[in-house]
């Protein structure tokens, strides 16, 4: 097993990842995605249009876009962005995020993540780092994000020391002085540390209803099964309550349906793959257990109203 999953512990569908089974995107396909959604900007960080711009282990940039295709990304490494303005929906694995201004998210690798802007005119610092950037002596700290996906809105107070910081990485991207990644690597740390307390911080909460256990413990199943299990039934005999009860119990709590939210992490999983891997149509189908190829491209005109192939040939970056 890759020493990166088993350090970070990145949970089940994560680990198969980065073991090789579904390809993940590299740093460089990354920023070659920023290159589509981001407006031609270039006061932080890496200047991603740059020709010779090339990312490695720790990358620093602005992203200014209004384009986003809300195709959704699988990386190798972790990605943490600092939202200074406008409103989005962040999408992480089969969860759905309200991002506000001064909020902080980091995703870890494997996760499969998108967003979609609220209002155009959305911008946000983001750095990109490697597990290996930080070392192995950081293994617990990074180990605490591997299942808390969600953004924090910082305090004023926070949220300026955060970009006070992401300041002085930017400093030390691009002047390159002596020992330049050693004192981004305690910068980087000092953010991570303030994301951690943030999201330790105790937060008042009620004692969650019956009908919450089971919809967060539902979500938790989709993101474990969603490849061979496709059915409400499935997931209600998991549980041990009837499919019509947990389909009332999610309606109740989330306004969807539950065989929609099934059907929606799938449809994502197929986004993703057809866009940025070069598995073909049948193996995709293969790697989601549909019986067929047939089957699964119905499947997916279904929801996007466009065949498999066409999804490709218009999106394939």
């Amino acid at each position: 097993m890759n020493e990166h999953c088993k350090r970070t512990q990145l949970g089940c569908f994560a680990l198969m990842r980065l073991q090789g089974s579904l390809p993940l995107m590299s740093m460089q396909d990354t920023i070659n995605v920023y290159k589509k959604v981001s407006r031609k900007k270039t006061i932080f960080g890496m200047d991603v249009f740059a020709d010779e711009s090339e990312a490695k282990d720790f990358v620093i940039f602005q992203n200014s876009g209004c384009k986003n295709n809300q195709i959704p990304k699988c990386c190798s490494f972790y990605t943490l962005i600092l939202n200074t303005k406008g409103k989005s929906l962040s999408y992480a694995n089969q969860y759905t995020y309200e991002v506000k201004e001064k909020s902080l998210q980091l995703f870890v690798p494997g996760v499969l993540y998108s967003s979609e802007d609220i209002k155009d005119d959305n911008d946000s610092l983001v750095i990109l780092f490697e597990y290996e950037f930080l070392s192995s002596t950081n293994e617990e700290l990074l180990e605490f994000f591997s299942h808390k996906f969600e953004p924090n809105t910082l305090s004023q107070e926070t949220y300026e020391e955060v970009v006070n910081i992401f300041k002085l990485l930017n400093k030390e991207f691009r002047t390159e002085k002596v020992d330049y990644q050693e004192y981004s690597k305690i910068l980087l740390l000092q953010i991570l540390y303030l994301l951690k307390r943030e999201k330790s911080t105790p937060k008042v909460e009620g004692v969650l209803t019956r009908s919450q256990q089971i919809t967060n413990h539902f979500l938790e199943l989709i993101e474990e099964n969603f490849q061979t299990r496709k059915t409400v039934q499935e997931y209600a005999d998991i549980l041990e309550i009837t499919s019509n009860h947990l389909s009332e119990t999610i309606r109740e709590t989330l306004n969807e349906s539950a065989l929609f939210l099934i059907h929606k992490r799938i449809i994502k999983e197929i986004q993703y793959q057809l866009c940025y891997t070069t598995l073909s149509i049948k193996e995709i189908s293969s790697t989601l257990y549909f019986p067929n190829s047939s089957d699964f491209g119905r499947f997916f005109k279904r929801h996007k109203e466009i065949s498999p192939r066409d999804y490709r040939l218009k999106f394939q970056v």
